[in-house]
């Protein structure tokens, strides 16, 4: 959940008055500022009006910074579990579960994959799918790579109607061919 940057200011702000008070409090508390001296200046204060005027400003100011920091809520954006696609008939969501399970489904046709991690990640317009995969030794890799991403983008788009902007292959590892031993 992301905050506003008007939100991230006041708690900068706040944070940052709040660490002073304790520094400050912890100085009183260990002695290095002794109370009387704290008590003699807050007494040889004339109080007037200009004094309540700053002292009223500055509480208001703080209080309402800590009521707008509590009830404030970020706003979650709807792309972050789901996609969003509108018919003439309404309102589609398909979850990023979804996406990933197409995505999935589209790369196992491939004998030349061992195994595959998927990550979609969405977009206001569209999807951006990364694929982590490993490959049976001996494949041409450049070319495997192009029909993978060619697959996903195609059967994505065709099944879920969701434009599929890139589709990021990272080739982790080769599979190790083990030889079975006759004993």
């Amino acid at each position: 959940m992301k905050m506003r940057l008007f939100d991230r200011i006041l708690l900068t702000i706040y944070t940052l008055a709040i660490i002073v008070a304790s520094l400050f409090l912890i100085i009183v508390a260990a002695g290095i500022i002794p109370l009387a001296n704290i008590r003699n200046y807050i007494n040889s204060i004339e109080y007037g009006w200009d004094f309540a005027g700053i002292l009223l400003i500055i509480s208001l100011v703080f209080l309402l910074i800590s009521i707008k920091l509590l009830f404030s809520r970020s706003k979650p954006k709807t792309l972050s579990g789901t996609l969003l696609r509108n018919t003439e008939l309404g309102m589609i969501k398909i979850s990023v579960n979804t996406l990933d399970a197409l995505v999935q489904k589209s790369v196992k046709g491939f004998q030349e994959i061992k195994d595959v991690k998927s990550f979609v990640m969405p977009e206001d317009d569209g999807i951006r799918v990364r694929l982590n995969i490993q490959l049976m030794p001996d494949v041409n890799i450049p070319a495997v790579s192009t029909s993978v991403q060619n697959k996903v983008k195609e059967y994505v788009e065709s099944t879920a109607g969701i434009l599929v902007k890139e589709v990021y292959i990272c080739i982790d590892n080769l599979a190790v061919m083990q030889r079975l031993r006759v004993e």
